[in-house]
């Protein structure tokens, strides 16, 4: 492209999409997010923004501004406040918000406050569709998490009216999304999209498929204004290589970080942890790979465990959370930033689990510039 690609994501989480974008050296420029998690507008900034400096206002014209916005501790009720919040958190999420461009809780924007762009993104919450949650669906007004994938149609039919519709959509959410109890709703919104003008692929890609060692498949779907052409089934997969487990796993526990993390992530010999080491154990060798990493890594079903022998005596942990970021294309200098916000295990570990696979995007952000080239 001649000119830079504009993006909006929504939400927005840790930015896998900037990320991508940035890695496949595509000229762009992040027009606006959306989100109202806290941490994660945290780590959006420490990871894609930090580089920038702004102009702090005074504490009052601080308070001023974030009270525009719907923010929450926990990602699922809002704040009902920001009395809890200390004079530098206040400062650190003002600064967070303004060079994110966040524009807050996707139930408060409207379509005319959203700058003119090209691709939005928009990986809905997955808990009501996902087999880990209660499986509610994303029925319209149904008011659960997943539901939110209709404030997207407001703020669509909003930039219709405006004859500003974005020329891409990139949907991301889990597989189950393609389950009989979701089908009627996803078929609602592609024949939604389709009214307006847009040509709908979709596909299920897998970490495995892109040099990642997490069988972590989801499904993606592309929606190009007026397109004529199939753009996610001509990617280029690339199949995991033999050891390539190395290069995400930190095994060198004479390294006091890697050793540190490893104790941090350590799990005890308890009843419920042997039925989950039964379940979940991983023999490192050069085939190996991990199954998706979710939210809470702790429980029945996880990612993988791996036998360790550290100050709970000898047993297994889980991913540290530097694995966990590598195994979803991020670096370590991104984790460190992160890492360094004080959040802890746990924290961290919700933030990851709801991301995308950087490498899949990039594939897919490549394939669909190439197309526009052509």
């Amino acid at each position: 492209m001649t000119r830079k690609l504009k993006v909006f994501e929504t939400f927005s989480g840790i930015g896998a999409q900037a990320k991508a974008l940035k890695n496949s050296k595509i000229k762009h420029e992040i027009v606006a997010t959306s989100d109202w998690f806290i941490n994660a507008i945290l780590s959006y900034d420490a990871i894609n923004c930090s580089d920038e400096i702004i102009e702090i206002p005074s504490y009052e014209e601080q308070i001023k501004y974030l009270s525009n916005f719907t923010f929450s501790k926990d990602s699922v009720k809002p704040c009902n406040s920001l009395k809890g919040l200390t004079k530098g958190e206040i400062e650190r999420l003002y600064v967070a918000n303004k060079r994110s461009k966040n524009l807050g809780s996707i139930i408060d924007i409207d379509s005319s406050e959203i700058p003119d762009h090209d691709l939005l993104t928009y990986s809905f919450p997955c808990q009501d569709l996902s087999t880990g949650g209660k499986t509610q669906g994303m029925k319209k007004g149904s008011g659960t998490r997943s539901g939110l994938l209709w404030e997207i149609e407001r703020i669509l039919n909003g930039l219709s009216k405006e004859n500003r519709l974005p020329k891409f959509l990139l949907m991301e959410n889990v597989k189950a999304i393609l389950a009989p109890s979701n089908a009627e709703d996803f078929e609602m919104w592609k024949s939604f999209l389709k009214k307006l003008g847009y040509r709908n692929e979709v596909m299920v890609f897998s970490g495995i498929d892109f040099g990642v060692p997490q069988d972590r498949e989801r499904c993606f779907m592309l929606s190009v204004l007026n397109g004529k052409e199939d753009i996610l089934s001509q990617i280029p997969k690339k199949r995991l290589k033999r050891k390539e487990i190395y290069n995400f796993l930190r095994l060198d526990y004479s390294n006091p970080v890697y050793k540190s993390e490893a104790d941090e992530a350590q799990l005890p010999r308890t009843v419920s942890r042997e039925k989950m080491w039964n379940t979940n154990k991983r023999d490192i060798n050069e085939i190996t790979y991990f199954n998706t990493i979710t939210c809470n890594m702790d429980r029945q079903n996880n990612s993988g465990m791996i036998a360790y022998d550290g100050p709970k005596g000898e047993s297994y942990r889980l991913l540290t959370m530097r694995e966990a970021f590598l195994m979803m294309g991020f670096s370590e200098e991104d984790y460190e930033k992160v890492r360094s916000l004080g959040l802890s295990y746990r924290k961290i570990n919700k933030l990851i689990g709801n991301s995308i696979i950087v490498p899949i995007l990039e594939k897919i952000f490549k394939q669909m510039i190439k197309e526009m080239e052509d």
